[in-house]
């Protein structure tokens, strides 16, 4: 709990003043918010004991006393006198959450509609929330509500479809193009759940073998480019070759695009990629035809083409590195209240997604900061961010780290505009179902952490370091 040492001076100061008990008042409204963390106070707002007969009070920029009864619920005097129905916090009486949430959802208000998602969140997580006091006491929205808030879901799904159909469409004008994230381009080369492009690690690692005078790569390369023939030049190496020293003396010319079809699968500009890739440019220009179809060079191509074991082996060694170096994996961490479970949790997450690595932290030494700066990655409330904390405090400070190749993570926008595996939501909420029932005292959620995207991904992997 917290709340501004400043503003509580201040309010005593205003109550001596005013010949009033601090014990004779509660504060209301948003004054609550503070002091459990949803948000900050704008003002304070309290109820004053009856015993006082019509005071005059003197005015105040900041504290009022509200009108009688501030709570159709309950009379304010058993607002002050009831201990079930207030917070005692430095000596001040704050009434519950349960009541303000009651006072916002009948006024929803435009600036109470935040105020009352935070507070049903609140709920889910806190233990000592009382629907019971709330019972048939909360609006019931009408059929007619019901109806037309439907509707107005339904038309935003079918929009969000029409709009993602045409996202990429680029018939409006045939010469535009896009720029998107370079690691994003080479994460979409995937089709059937299999990594799709093959011959892209094969011309990263004729890159590396030319600038760092090897020839595992070179050889590699030229392998390839011998089996898949059609080649429109004699000599294809030494046209890769002349565009990477190009690209590495005068750079990426973002003029021109790597052309794709409606999916991003790569029609054309396999060797730019590549380049960019080596080359670390973070973002690639791309042209979307929707009409093109795609070539295969999985691993099964390379198999297929007289590559022998350690051949493929070299081959998908360097793709696990490019994925792992453009951070295209999850990490997970599981928390401290289901470490006799780690085994059986990271099992069952085997048994559906190939798992890269897997490492134990025992006892960390600032596990309360690092719990604070993973979740503020995912713009997590602080009150939120506090109540796991306090939930996992009883435990030893002791996690598993997963990180899972997800080559499909099907992302969608979340509110705030972020992308989200609805992969990920799967899986953490198949992992919590299964494993809260196990964990005294739960609350959501103490049990798995999964970072949304690429981004999270990259944000959070030093951390502990």
């Amino acid at each position: 709990m917290n709340f501004n040492s400043d503003n509580l001076l201040e309010l005593e100061s205003y109550l001596k003043l005013n010949h009033i008990l601090k014990e004779d008042i509660c504060l209301v409204g948003s004054t609550t918010l503070s002091l459990i963390g949803i948000r900050a106070h704008n003002d304070i707002d309290f109820v004053l004991h009856s015993k006082y007969k019509s005071p005059s009070l003197s005015s105040h920029s900041l504290i009022e006393r509200v009108n009688n009864p501030w709570s159709t619920l309950f009379p304010d005097d058993e607002l002050i006198e009831n201990s079930n129905l207030n917070i005692t916090y430095n000596g001040f009486k704050f009434v519950i959450p349960e009541l303000v949430f009651h006072k916002k959802i009948w006024h929803n208000r435009l600036k109470d509609q935040s105020d009352i998602i935070e507070l049903r969140e609140y709920a889910k997580m806190h233990r000592n929330w009382r629907w019971e006091l709330l019972k048939d006491a909360l609006p019931t929205p009408s059929f007619i509500k019901i109806l037309i808030k439907k509707c107005i879901n339904r038309f935003k799904l079918y929009k969000n479809r029409i709009r993602g159909y045409f996202r990429f469409d680029n018939n409006l004008h045939e010469d535009g193009f896009q720029m998107i994230p370079t690691s994003h381009l080479l994460a979409r080369q995937v089709v059937n759940q299999s990594f799709n492009r093959y011959d892209l690690v094969v011309r990263y690692m004729a890159i590396s073998s030319l600038l760092k005078s090897d020839n595992i790569g070179i050889s590699l390369y030229q392998k390839m480019q011998e089996n898949r023939g059609g080649s429109a030049y004699k000599n294809p190496w030494k046209m890769f070759e002349d565009l990477i020293i190009n690209i590495k003396d005068n750079g990426f010319d973002l003029s021109q695009p790597i052309l794709v079809n409606k999916d991003m699968h790569i029609v054309d500009g396999a060797h730019r990629l590549a380049c960019a890739l080596y080359f670390n440019e973070p973002f690639i220009p791309v042209k979307i035809n929707k009409k093109l179809s795609y070539s295969l060079y999985g691993i099964s191509w390379f198999k297929s083409n007289d590559f022998n074991s350690s051949e493929l082996g070299i081959i998908e060694n360097n793709k696990q590195s490019l994925f792992m170096s453009n951070h295209l994996f999850f990490e997970i961490i599981l928390w401290p209240p289901v470490s006799k479970y780690f085994d059986e949790i990271e099992e069952l997450i085997g048994e559906k997604f190939t798992i890269i690595s897997s490492k134990d932290h025992n006892d960390i030494p600032n596990f309360n900061t690092y719990i604070k700066a993973l979740y503020k990655i995912d713009d997590i409330k602080d009150w939120k961010v506090d109540l796991k904390i306090q939930g996992m405090s009883v435990f030893p400070k002791y996690i598993r780290i997963i990180k899972i190749e997800i080559l499909e993570p099907n992302f969608r926008h979340k509110d705030n505009n972020h992308l989200i595996s609805k992969v990920v939501e799967g899986l953490k909420e198949e992992i919590r179902t299964k494993y809260k029932s196990k964990v005294d005292n739960y609350f959501h959620d103490i049990i798995v952490h999964i970072g949304d995207n690429y981004l999270h991904t990259k944000q959070s992997k030093n951390l502990l370091e």
